[in-house]
This record gives structure tokens, sequence and C-alpha cells, in this order.
């Protein structure tokens, strides 16, 4: 289940793995390209990554293998971005709005009135969703 933002207090991944087993990641085109030549995706009428005994091939232990590379869901995850969406879930960033959404199927959430440091993690997500960053630092656990 998704939740807005505005209902959340707080979330720091601990590098369960969870989200890495349970979740089929799609891919963006560019990525798909790039994950074919090693045999890791999944082709239906969308690209995913091919779980291999059950798990991302990418997860070594509880951490991400290609943390600089992993694939552009699992940089923002748990955060679903929409251009459109609920008031609840309106968040300004510089000039635009946009509607930010929290997967509560992470356990790690916690739910209550938003911390500055959750809001942080926010705004990181919108950096990258936005492109002015590529590489997260407090939405993943190194």
């Amino acid at each position: 289940m998704i939740l807005p933002w505005t209902r959340i207090h707080s979330w720091k991944c601990t590098a369960c793995g969870r989200c890495c087993r349970d979740y089929k990641v799609p891919l963006t085109y560019g990525e798909y390209l790039r994950f074919r030549r090693l045999g890791v995706v999944e082709e239906k009428r969308k690209y995913y990554l091919k779980k291999i005994n059950g798990k991302c091939p990418f997860q070594t232990g509880r951490y991400c293998g290609i943390q600089r590379r992993k694939p552009f869901v699992c940089k923002l995850y748990p955060f679903t971005i929409k251009e459109r969406g609920d008031e609840i879930a309106l968040f300004e960033y510089g000039n635009n709005e946009y509607y930010v959404y929290v997967d509560t199927y992470c356990k790690n959430i916690i739910t209550g009135k938003p911390s500055k440091s959750f809001k942080r993690r926010i705004v990181e997500a919108l950096e990258i969703y936005t492109g002015k960053r590529r590489i997260p630092e407090l939405l993943t656990m190194a």
C-alpha cells in the first residue's frame, strides 16, 4: 500500500534486502539495453530485472552490488513520485509541484508527522527523479 508522504514520520534503509527479493523491478529502455547483454532481463510487455534464485541478480548478501548503477526505481524506493495526485501528497520542490507517496511494504516506515530528516530524503528522491542527482546517499544503504 502507498501512503502520502504527509502521513510518514520517518524511514531509513537498513539493507534488509526485502525489496530486492520481493519486487519485480521495471526497467527504463536504457536500463533494458544495459542489462540485456548480462542476461538478467525479463521481457514481457515491459522490461524487468529477472529474479535469480528468488532475488535480484545484483543482490550480494543484504546489499546491492551495483549501487551506483542500480535501476531508477531502486534508487527511489520506497518513494513513488507523480506529476498528479492527491492534494495530501503534494510536495513543492523548486518551482514545481510533485505528488509523493511512500510504499508501506518497507518494514522501516514509521507513520506520523513527517520529521525533518524524512523531508530531506524526499528532497533527495526528487533530485534523483528530476535528474539533478544520480547517486542516492540518504535513500539507500551503501
